[in-house]
């Protein structure tokens, strides 16, 4: 199917993006963790999580209100007035949020940080300055995305990541500035990122424009993704804060770290699918049996997902230990836990999609509720006895209660036939290879014997769940694509005809494949 294709073919580009990212991060992991102590790691993380709640009050659900509506006309006065409008709503809500919070930065400092870090209101004046820049970014980012730009849109991250990775070694090592440095260069790198990616917008849209109207309708549309948003942040983060209060600062920066890179794992095998699936769902819902189409990717993310976090979670005990101190030694086993939870908070973004599709985003507020709710009374009553551990089971638990709900609800609105007996198979047998190799032959074996032993059991869960649909792929790839009319009252080529040249022309091509009625973005 062409349109499987190719969503294929954008998150594979999109994945080269990510892959160099998080391989910077591995490569620079020995120097994060021998020159900031792990309290320092702690501050840092402190940091990131206020500096995510905040920008979720800036503009969360935003960006994927400005998505959707993207898809309600075609012509460039629409899009011009719909990205103008969300680019100017960015703008003056990060001058409501985040004045009170500068002028309070000192306060801030001392409730989440603690009385110990006299140049905590500097550190937050750098966060707040790059909670500016990364917000203006992201918008843009997913202008380029909605138009399936994704060559452009690797070049100039990628030319952020080399800026970003060069600054933080120079002040890191070079001028030893500590978590300062880090900041500092975050905000350097984004800022700059900001003005490459509006640099394209403004060149390829057309003059400002600003619609109440339909600035309104967004609203409407982003506050329950507001919501979840900043639930599903409490469920990601919240655990930071408990084990701060209850353990120490020291326990904050060995967990972070663990988190760390799980989270760059799963973002990794995430993210790549999710910018442009965010993007595919609508295209998919005007092919012929569509609801098989997403049952099929739902078969593939499984699937996929699972040997990617298997693979990872197994690695992760011979090359770790070689890469960081003694002091940060407890994450190891952590990550396996904590890439558990992220691999049930993934399977979330399969079940949301009738509610997206339908513009019926309050029907995503209860699962995160629910998750909110486990996550803080599993943290408050575990952490104290457990430390780390508790909060990494309670993040899995978590996890699983937000991904059952957001099912449950959505499922009202339209059943999907997701191959449950399958999935639910393939996912006990992911558990219990990691259980198997762990706990039976690692302990008894050498680093490259738990090395190999992990990319062999990856691969052949890889033959054996996608090897049919690659020997079908391979039989058929020379087979040509009949051609039908769209579906739509319009068909796709009449409609691209309507918008402008330039910005949107330029886009046809890509969107009249993905619009063949027998192809599916995959």
């Amino acid at each position: 199917m062409k349109p499987l294709r190719e969503l294929l073919q954008h998150s594979s580009v999109y994945a080269v993006g990510q892959i160099l990212n998080r391989l910077a991060s591995v490569l620079l992991l020995p120097l994060y963790t021998h020159c900031l102590s792990t309290a320092d790691y702690g501050v840092t993380a402190i940091l990131d999580l206020t500096a995510v709640i905040l920008s979720l009050m800036i503009g969360g659900g935003m960006v994927s209100a400005v998505t959707r509506f993207h898809f309600d006309g075609d012509s460039s006065s629409h899009r011009d007035r719909l990205w103008w409008t969300g680019l100017t709503y960015l703008a003056m809500t990060s001058c409501v949020v985040l004045l009170p919070m500068w002028m309070g930065r000192q306060v801030l400092s001392d409730l989440t940080l603690g009385n110990n870090y006299p140049n905590g209101a500097r550190l937050y004046t750098l966060t707040l300055a790059t909670i500016i820049v990364q917000n203006v970014g992201q918008l843009v980012e997913a202008y380029l995305r909605v138009l399936k730009w994704s060559g452009l849109f690797v070049a100039i991250s990628l030319g952020r990541l080399l800026l970003n990775v060069s600054l933080n070694v120079w002040l890191l090592v070079g001028m030893d500035m500590g978590v300062e440095g880090l900041l500092l260069g975050n905000f350097t790198a984004s800022a700059i990122h900001a003005v490459a990616l509006l640099m394209v917008f403004l060149k390829t849209r057309g003059p400002f424009r600003f619609d109440l109207a339909l600035s309104i309708q967004m609203l409407r549309f982003s506050m329950p993704l507001l919501v979840t948003a900043i639930m599903a942040m409490l469920m990601h983060e919240a655990d930071r804060y408990f084990i701060r209060v209850y353990i120490d600062m020291d326990e904050v920066g060995v967990y972070s770290l663990a988190h760390k890179i799980a989270f760059a794992v799963n973002t990794l095998c995430l993210l790549p699918f999710a910018s442009i699936w965010q993007v595919a769902i609508y295209d998919i819902e005007r092919m012929p049996k569509a609801d098989d189409i997403y049952a099929r990717v739902f078969r593939w993310f499984l699937g996929g997902m699972g040997i990617l976090l298997l693979g990872a979670a197994l690695t992760v005990h011979p090359v770790l230990p070689l890469m960081t101190p003694d002091a940060y030694g407890d994450a190891t086993d952590l990550i396996s836990v904590i890439l558990l939870g992220f691999f049930l908070f993934g399977l979330q973004l399969q079940f949301e999609v009738p509610a997206m599709l339908s513009k019926k985003t309050k029907r995503l507020v209860p699962g995160s509720v629910i998750g909110v709710v486990v996550n803080v009374v599993g943290n408050f009553l575990l952490v104290p006895a457990y430390g780390s551990w508790g909060a990494a089971w309670v993040g899995a638990l978590t996890y699983a209660s937000f991904s059952l709900t957001t099912l449950l609800m959505c499922r009202s609105i339209r059943q999907i036939p997701y191959p449950w007996k399958s999935s639910i198979l393939v996912s006990a047998g992911f558990c219990g290879t990691y259980v198997a190799l762990r706990y039976g032959l690692f302990p008894s074996v050498g680093f490259w014997t738990e090395l190999l032993a992990s990319v062999g059991c990856c691969a052949a869960w890889a033959a054996a769940l996608f090897g049919r649909d690659g020997m079908e792929w391979w039989s058929t790839r020379k087979i040509p694509v009949p051609s039908y009319e769209a579906t739509s009252p319009k068909s796709e080529t009449t409609r691209m005809n309507q918008s402008s040249a330039g910005t949107v022309s330029s886009h046809a091509r890509v969107a009249n494949e993905v619009m063949a009625p027998e192809t599916v973005n995959a």
